[in-house]
């Protein structure tokens, strides 16, 4: 088992090199290893190692022991990187620090020349370590969920060494390139100060952009590109051998089996409950939720954390999902596991959930025991709960969020055992639907005919005839990506084939009602007063049906499900 994980751990940490994560890092590298010796590309790369291993393995233990929040040594090596840009910046800095602290004035380069710059590189790779957070898949997630739980056996030691080394190789290839490109370019005439500014520059505007969320944000803006990679991680066979390495005797059988199946929607048995919450986030008062109180309910429980940026990625579908269906019957509760210690502080949770507009209920599993009650494995995590408290569902990572949505919907159509919330707008599924469901915003929109002007006011002419399972638009509309927002005289025209259909809506500024009309009836005034789920028709055949909406100016349409 151990030198499959090995192996795998290799291939792991060069997934985690190449994914989206580690653009925020580049700059950096290429800026620290632009001055000093020659050896300072090998310091950086045996600092980055040796540092990842320490502080994931002993870094939340430690900190613990002695007092100090969980954010410490991550501002201490902000700080860091800051000193020594500003070092490279300010000559006379570096030159005072130089008379001072001999080996801070390697470390910024303020004496060039003097030293190979090997211990320097140490301590800038040291502090990348605790800057850098990686995207997480199953192995860095074991790693993190078992050196957490105090589990640090000579096989976690190893494995965890084997990801670093697969994540620093290409970064010293890099620090590397960077440092004899800059030893080319110092031999120039007047290059040498110019490129140690340049480096100050890269290493102070780092240190800022580490103090926020937006490296994390700008990497979760580059959709992930390693699956290939990763799908290694995720064979039967490494699963297997991780669940030995991680999943405790308490944990969930009903969770865990829901996680291994490909089956669809089965009933696994209960689900487990929320243990060991620290916090409350989104809950009136902060009051504890607990399963038994939301039966009735449809759930889905979602593990993240904040830095993940595979997690933020799913935010947008979740706060979607929340906003339609809450109002039927959906509960979702984040469970914020997190991955590094500094996500253990709850302000900074409390921050991050205000930042992502997250207004569904998160939990604080600062101590893993609901992760470890459920068995869990990965971030994110999406398990769902029907109305009696089983586990339905399971989805591990990004994607498939049609085929989460399709479960949810067939969940809240389900009755429960015991007295339910009332639903607004049964979705039974029927058989005889023959329209997909139908995205509007132009990021998913594929049924429209005419040509869509995305981001910009367009008045648009309808044709004459309107094809099957099409969209045709009148008027005036602002067509965004998820969207589509009335103007002056907007009317909307779709061809379905279903008895019943539902439009995700969300209000204008005004009291106005949008007009529906099927068919040709007489059209009815449907009010929206909330982003919600809307029934347009309820009828005793499938179609075709012809349906026209007249629009209020404002009102934001989403998409039409059918049932």
């Amino acid at each position: 088992m151990t030198v499959t994980l090995i192996a795998v751990a290799v291939v792991a940490g060069l997934a985690t090199f190449l994914s989206p994560c580690v653009l925020p890092v580049i700059p950096v590298v290429a800026a620290a290893s632009s001055t000093g010796g020659r050896r300072r590309p090998v310091g950086i790369a045996v600092g980055l190692c040796a540092a990842f291993v320490v502080f994931t393995l002993t870094a939340s233990r430690l900190l613990s022991a002695l007092g100090l929040p969980q954010d410490f040594l991550r501002n201490l090596a902000i700080a860091m990187l800051a000193v020594v840009g500003l070092m490279l910046l300010v000559p006379p800095l570096g030159e005072l620090a130089g008379r001072l602290f001999q080996p801070l004035a390697r470390a910024a380069g303020a004496r060039a020349g003097s030293g190979d710059g090997f211990w320097s590189g140490v301590a800038l790779g040291s502090a990348l370590a605790l800057i850098w957070t990686p995207c997480a898949g199953p192995i860095l997630a074991a790693i993190t969920v078992v050196s957490a739980e105090h589990r640090v056996s000579l096989e976690l030691v190893l494995i965890t060494i084997a990801y670093a080394l697969g994540a620093t190789a290409p970064l010293f290839l890099l620090a590397l390139a960077g440092n004899r490109a800059a030893a080319r370019m110092a031999g120039l005439r007047r290059s040498g100060p110019l490129l140690r500014q340049a480096a100050g520059v890269v290493l102070v505007a780092a240190a800022w952009l580490f103090t926020t969320d937006l490296p994390t944000n700008l990497a979760a803006s580059v959709p992930s590109y390693v699956n290939s990679l990763q799908h290694v991680e995720r064979s039967a066979s490494v699963h297997h051998d991780l669940q030995d390495l991680t999943v405790t005797g308490s944990a969930s059988a009903s969770a865990v089996a829901a996680g291994n199946s490909p089956d669809t929607l089965r009933n696994y048995g209960k689900a487990p409950s929320f243990a060991g919450i620290s916090a409350w986030i989104n809950t009136p008062g902060g009051r504890p939720l607990s399963l038994q109180s939301l039966h009735g309910k449809v759930v889905l429980v979602d593990f993240w954390t904040y830095s993940c940026v595979n997690c933020i990625r799913t935010l947008p579908h979740l706060k979607a999902w929340y906003a339609r269906y809450h109002r039927a019957g959906l509960v979702i509760v984040g469970v914020h596991t997190p991955e590094f210690p500094f996500e253990h502080v709850v302000s900074n949770v409390r921050r991050a959930v205000g930042e992502h507009g997250i207004r569904y209920p998160v939990a604080v599993d600062d101590d893993y025991d609901t992760w470890n009650a459920w068995g869990n494995e990965y971030w994110p995590a999406d398990y769902l709960i029907d109305r009696n408290g089983d586990v339905r569902d399971a989805h591990f990572g990004e994607g498939a969020y049609n085929q989460t949505e399709t479960a949810i919907r067939t969940l809240l159509s389900e009755p429960a055992s015991a007295p339910r919330a009332n639903v607004r707008h049964p979705m039974a599924v029927s058989r005889l639907v023959a329209t997909p469901e139908t995205y509007l915003g132009s990021s998913r929109g594929v049924a429209y005919t005419q040509t869509i002007h995305h981001g910009s006011w367009f008045t648009y002419t309808p044709p004459q005839v309107v094809g099957q399972n099409a969209v045709e638009l009148g008027g005036r509309w602002q067509v965004l990506g998820e969207r589509i927002v009335a103007g002056p005289g907007a009317t909307l025209a779709f061809r379905y084939t279903a008895p019943r259909i539902y439009l995700v809506a969300a209000p204008g500024h005004g009291p106005a009602a949008l007009r529906v009309s099927v068919d040709g009836r007489r059209p009815h005034p449907l009010r929206i007063p909330d982003d919600d789920l809307y029934q347009l028709a309820d009828l005793p055949t499938p179609g075709p049906h012809l349906l026209h909406l007249t629009v209020p100016r404002g009102i934001s349409l989403y998409s039409f499900t059918f049932g």
